[in-house]
């Protein structure tokens, strides 16, 4: 339900859109977050399949602007359209304050649209809710394409009780906007319903009290209507291109995870345009026959071995490096005073300190028990975002809504429990799950 931060004087409100499978629901977000103006939209999360199916949910965060001085902020869901993960649509739609049902105008879809619909009404009742007393409205979407149904059959069909419906094309923008703005009053009503008679005062205004309207302060300067969706995703997205591939004869990278390799250049990939950087010449294949050759000293050199060739010290020979933890004859090339401490507020500093000196000091599994209690506050925090405070989530629901991969959550949470369990960790584990950490640190400052 709706949640009031009386501090900051800020109302959000969650409104899910739900239907059937491929209708429409992760495309109307995407033209949203495309279209709408920079300060009034959040980050666009998604989970989906390699076939652009959503897989668990969408959320966007949409700021609208200030009504009689009282910020409001939309969170947008959508469910996923497949019936094998309706559990994952009932922890969707829990406390949802408005629904905007996507249906898919094509003759075709005509059951699927029934079907869903009847699921939403099922699932509402589990919650102890009825569809009719939640703030509703119809997007008969798709409506760009041919052999679609009549919008007066769509309504006989799916929306008897004639609540607000609208043609669109979550492709071209058509009644996008529009059917944000009459859920967004909806809610707004529907809130301001709910108040006591001496705290509904004068009320919020409508969008009346926005200049131009909603639509208008939302989308002013954005691409025309009819612009198509990839044409303006394109343009405002970064360039699809394969990371860089390292400098040549480069010792960085793991074969095992197909990502940077010895020489730069990933099995059955071409070298990068351009001229090859030259490798230093072998001292012993230009040195006269029965010269001694002596290397040069260097940074890149070990301290014992400089010692060692002033005479100062005996050699000591070179450590043989793990094929899962970096090599201790490279340990010297980390810098002592980096640290990522100053990433956390002050009250958190501190643990962030712990971790590091731990990791110096090889102590993994300390180090790990810090990094998971750095994660737990993080993922309390987008609980909070998420309207869900205090409750447990998902394993995939919080690092979607930080913009992390589920799957380094997961990675995450299995070496912690190693460790907890006495299982042997290494150094590469531990700076894995420290690395971790700070990505989920630095998302979260990015919210």
């Amino acid at each position: 339900m709706a949640s009031v931060n009386p501090l900051s004087r800020e109302l959000v409100f969650k409104i899910v859109y739900y239907g059937p499978g491929l209708g429409g629901k992760t495309t109307t977000l995407e033209y949203l977050h495309a279209t709408a103006k920079p300060e009034h939209r959040g980050k666009l999360v998604s989970l989906a399949t390699p076939v652009d199916r959503t897989l668990y949910f969408d959320f966007l965060p949409v700021r609208l602007p200030q009504m009689r001085g009282m910020n409001v902020r939309l969170q947008l869901f959508t469910v996923p359209g497949q019936v094998y993960f309706n559990a994952t649509r009932k922890l969707v739609l829990t406390g949802a304050d408005g629904i905007v049902f996507v249906s898919d105008s094509q003759a075709v879809r005509a059951d699927a649209n029934v079907e869903s619909l009847e699921n939403l009404r099922d699932n509402l009742a589990e919650q102890g809710r009825q569809l009719q007393q939640v703030p509703l409205i119809f997007q008969h979407n798709k409506r760009d394409l041919p052999d679609l149904l009549p919008l007066e059959e769509l309504d006989a069909m799916l929306n008897p009780s004639r609540a607000f419906s609208v043609a669109t094309s979550a492709r071209t923008g058509l009644g996008i906007y529009e059917g944000l703005e009459e859920i967004s009053a909806l809610v707004l009503r529907a809130f301001e319903s709910r108040l006591p008679d001496a705290a509904r005062g004068g009320g919020l205004g409508g969008f009346d009290a926005i200049e131009g309207g909603l639509v208008t302060a939302l989308r002013d300067a954005s691409p025309p209507p009819s612009a198509p969706l990839d044409a303006v995703i394109s343009r405002l997205a970064p360039p699809s291109k394969p990371w860089p591939t390292m400098p040549p004869n480069s010792t960085l990278g793991d074969p095992s995870e197909g990502t940077l390799v010895e020489g730069g250049v990933a099995p059955g990939a071409s070298a990068p345009p351009g001229p090859a950087a030259a490798a230093p010449p072998d001292p012993a294949a230009v040195a006269p026959a029965g010269a001694v050759v002596t290397a040069p000293e260097s940074r890149e050199a070990p301290p014992q071995q400089l010692a060692a060739r002033r005479g100062n010290a005996p050699a000591e020979a070179p450590a043989t490096a793990r094929a899962d933890d970096p090599s201790a004859a490279t340990r010297h090339l980390a810098q002592p005073g980096l640290s990522f401490v100053a990433l956390w507020p002050t009250a958190e500093r501190e643990a962030v300190a712990e971790i590091e000196a731990a990791i110096a000091a090889e102590r993994y599994a300390v180090a790990l028990e810090r990094c998971d209690a750095l994660v737990a506050g993080i993922i309390a925090k987008a609980a909070d975002l998420a309207g869900a405070p205090g409750a447990s989530p998902d394993p995939l629901t919080v690092p979607a809504l930080l913009g992390l991969d589920g799957r380094r959550y997961l990675g995450f949470r299995a070496v912690v429990r190693r460790a907890r369990e006495g299982g042997e960790v290494t150094e590469r584990d531990t700076l894995r799950a420290f690395a971790f950490a700070i990505d989920a640190r630095l998302a979260e400052m990015a919210l």
